[in-house]
């Protein structure tokens, strides 16, 4: 076999299988299992996924142990909520404690480079009706104050049932949940802005240090879109093993 049908043949191989080409660092990810009860947050390095860490069942009434939404600090920390309740977590393989408890249901968590907490807060619509207000929180570790980043309806973006959300450049993004979803950016005033249409369902996104923007579609694949002006050149990232709702590189 030549030179260049086995690089061919490796190349395909990678495709087709768990992972897409890619950096070291980013083929390591902390994945959250949405449906797993007690809930757990698994650790993807290279083609493996391993449990690194599972919620106890022997908490309060309000406490919800699933995980819905992951994220990490700078320093490494990983921050979690189970989308069921009003608590933001901290978990290590030694335990979790109680960063935040308040406000709406948490639905998803997002980190910044100051290690800023933000969430999306939201309730379940009733009856297929838009949710009148939706939430973006941000949450200072110095000051251990929460306040309201963002306000809007759900009827601002398609009334389709929303939770996904990024900070990016100081710009938050919001995202619709089924295929195929809609990226909005949101003003600091008005109407989001429609940013792309991804041909994909999303459960979970976040913007890359190279200003790429990584998806999943909540069944097990995670994907890349370099260009939102092009949505359609989608890349594989990840694809099969255990399905995850949300992801978070490992730092």
């Amino acid at each position: 076999m030549s030179r260049v049908v086995l690089r061919a043949c490796v190349w395909a191989w990678m495709v087709s299988g768990c992972l897409f080409a890619g950096t070291a660092k980013a083929a390591e990810w902390y994945l959250a299992d949405g449906q797993a009860w007690p809930g757990r947050i698994l650790l993807q390095r290279d083609a493996r996924q391993d449990f690194w860490y599972t919620r106890p069942l022997s908490q309060d009434d309000q406490t919800i142990p699933r995980v819905r939404s992951v994220c990490t600090t700078s320093t490494g920390q990983v921050v979690f909520c189970s989308g069921l309740d009003r608590r933001i977590m901290i978990a290590d393989p030694r335990g979790e404690r109680t960063l935040h408890h308040g406000g709406y249901l948490a639905r998803q968590v997002r980190c910044d480079a100051a290690d800023t907490i933000y969430w999306s807060g939201l309730e379940t619509p009733q009856d297929a009706s838009p949710l009148p207000d939706g939430f973006i929180y941000a949450y200072s570790q110095v000051t251990r104050e929460a306040r309201t980043l963002a306000t809007f309806s759900q009827a601002d973006v398609g009334r389709d049932w929303w939770g996904a959300f990024d900070i990016h450049q100081g710009r938050i993004y919001v995202a619709t949940l089924n295929g195929p979803a809609r990226l909005y950016e949101l003003p600091e005033s008005g109407i989001p802005r429609l940013v792309a249409t991804l041909p994909i369902p999303v459960h979970a996104f976040r913007f890359g240090e190279d200003g790429a923007l990584w998806a999943c579609d909540g069944q097990g694949g995670l994907f890349r879109f370099s260009d939102l002006q092009r949505p359609e050149q989608i890349e594989t990232v990840l694809r099969g093993g255990v399905p995850f709702v949300d992801f978070a590189p490992v730092r």
